[in-house]
């Protein structure tokens, strides 16, 4: 195993930095179908069956590749398959499905921007993103967060209109990275 990753150029995965590792290496291990987000084996070795769709599904909901010591997040290895380079930064699933590795559903994004495109908290007892109640002043309170800042969109009456208000503040404020 380890003459293959010296042979591959894949030495430079003991330092963990992502960036290092050479496209072209990490080509010579592994095939990505971009209509299916599958990431496929393409060499031989321990934990590689050769044509068998890689990855297992993590604790975060994501998929991971071991390669060697380290594991890469099918993700971050689907786009630099298809783009020929390592994403700058984040990677956003746009539809918010952790696994879905389509290369339609990938997008470079920033922190502030992958944010944008969360799903609802577990801790969210309304069942609506930025909507709760607010027994103090018995009303329905929506919030949004901006540029890392909480910004108020009022207390409303029904849980309808807060829900509303909450719908304008994402298309203004989110634009296309607004998942609703």
């Amino acid at each position: 195993m380890d003459f293959h990753f010296q042979s591959t150029g894949l030495t430079s995965l003991k330092c963990g930095i992502i960036q290092s590792m050479n496209i072209d290496a990490l080509k010579s291990l592994l095939r990505y179908d971009p209509n299916t987000g599958l990431i496929y084996w393409i060499a031989k070795g321990k934990g590689m069956i050769k044509k068998k769709a890689a990855g297992t599904l993590l604790h975060s909901g994501y998929l991971g590749i071991c390669i060697g010591p380290k594991r890469w997040q099918a993700h971050r290895i689907a786009w630099a398959l298809h783009h020929g380079a390592w994403p700058k930064d984040q990677i956003d699933h746009i539809n918010g499905v952790k696994t879905d590795n389509r290369a339609c559903n990938l997008r470079e994004a920033t922190n502030s921007q992958n944010g944008k495109n969360l799903g609802l908290s577990k801790a969210n007892t309304s069942g609506i993103k930025g909507v709760c109640f607010d027994k103090r002043t018995n009303k329905w309170r929506s919030t949004i967060r901006v540029d890392f800042k909480w910004k108020s969109l009022g207390r409303f009456e029904s849980i309808e209109e807060a829900a509303k208000a909450r719908k304008e503040a994402e298309a203004k404020y989110f634009k296309e990275w607004n998942r609703t």
